[in-house]
């Protein structure tokens, strides 16, 4: 670990794939850019009202993600964030981009995914099993969710449930995540159309409320859309092993964003 105030040499990394909306926070030059928080594995960025999440090539693409050819992308709180549409510089880091493959989560065709029903509903269940999200407090604000969700009330369930839990993104923002995918993929909503206003974005970090308005979109992480494909195509097992990736993914939120889909899968789709 540097010493406080030193200078670290420059270290000219490249990025090797970028999520599409990462692409697009790149070339916005409206808003300051600031490190938000920083670990080995992820560093994260905010472009104005955007965010950018600059990763190790051990983490899995996303659509906010830039994905790095190094172990180790943290920086020191504080450092300039600079560049250009072909490079991203955060302190010592600086990164070319051009080079990079665009990323892009896919998704099935919704009467496919409806089909496939039982087939993803088993595969997520035993990852779901390990969230916590079950547990007092939280299960008065997921009956009303639930609750909510029966009406097809987004804003209901999005109030219920966002901001619940420590952490960078609390359980109930990856609860909603993983909901919200499945809606998109399920043809119960269209992407985008159902967009969380202020009053849900105040009741969580910047950060977090970045995941939730993508996956309004039906955009999320790798194994999100890895689980949806394969078991769309009835691919038991590849539909498992997706599932199960997503235990790696941070803390808890691998198991919170599987309960999320879970309950779409279970909720939205009978």
């Amino acid at each position: 670990m540097p010493i406080l105030g030193e200078v670290r040499a420059p270290r000219v990394l490249t990025a090797l794939t970028i999520g599409r909306d990462a692409v697009a926070s790149l070339r916005d030059t409206v808003g300051t850019r600031a490190i938000v928080a920083s670990f080995a594995d992820a560093t994260y960025v905010s472009v104005g009202e955007r965010m950018i999440v600059v990763t190790s090539r051990r983490v899995c693409p996303g659509p906010m993600y830039v994905a790095v050819d190094t172990d180790d992308v943290s920086v020191d709180l504080g450092v300039p964030v600079g560049g250009d549409p072909g490079r991203l510089e955060l302190g010592h880091l600086h990164i070319a981009l051009d080079s990079a493959a665009i990323w892009s989560g896919r998704l099935p065709g919704s009467e496919a995914l409806v089909a496939a029903r039982d087939v993803v509903i088993d595969a997520l269940a035993p990852v779901a099993g390990r969230s916590g999200i079950t547990a007092a407090p939280y299960t008065k604000h997921l009956d009303a969710a639930w609750a909510a969700l029966a009406q097809r009330d987004f804003d209901e369930v999005a109030r219920s449930i966002i901001g619940l839990g420590p952490g960078l993104t609390p359980a109930g923002d990856d609860v909603l995540s993983g909901l919200l995918v499945v809606a998109v993929g399920a043809g119960v909503i269209s992407p985008g159309e159902w967009t969380p206003g202020a009053e849900i974005a105040a009741r969580t970090s910047a950060l977090s409320f970045s995941f939730v308005r993508l996956a309004a979109t039906g955009q999320a992480i790798a194994p999100v859309h890895d689980v949806l494909m394969a078991g769309a195509k009835s691919h038991r097992r590849a539909c498992a092993a997706a599932a199960d990736n997503l235990l790696r993914v941070g803390g808890t939120s691998g198991a919170d964003i599987a309960f999320g889909m879970w309950a779409g899968m279970l909720n939205l789709t009978s």
